[in-house]
């Protein structure tokens, strides 16, 4: 069971990375919030501002080519 987790996890990681170098190319800051529930803060400026998103849901962002700052928003 735990292979199985592992090659899924192993599966995602590399779209995940992916997704956050785009994010940091439209100029946002992008910093690990959880490496325990694999949880990103995404900020478009502001010392407060920001939004977290999990590395799964920032995958499934872009592959619905929604991976900006207004679709983050969009998360809740």
């Amino acid at each position: 069971m735990e292979i199985e987790r592992e090659h899924v996890m192993a599966s995602v990681i590399p779209e995940r990375d992916t997704a956050l170098i785009e994010l940091r190319k439209q100029g946002l800051t992008v910093k690990l919030h959880s490496s325990q529930n694999d949880t990103w803060h995404i900020a478009d400026g502001g010392l407060y501002s920001g939004y977290v998103a999990s590395g799964d849901e920032l995958v499934e962002l872009k592959r619905a080519n929604k991976l900006n700052i207004r679709g983050i928003k969009d998360l809740g």
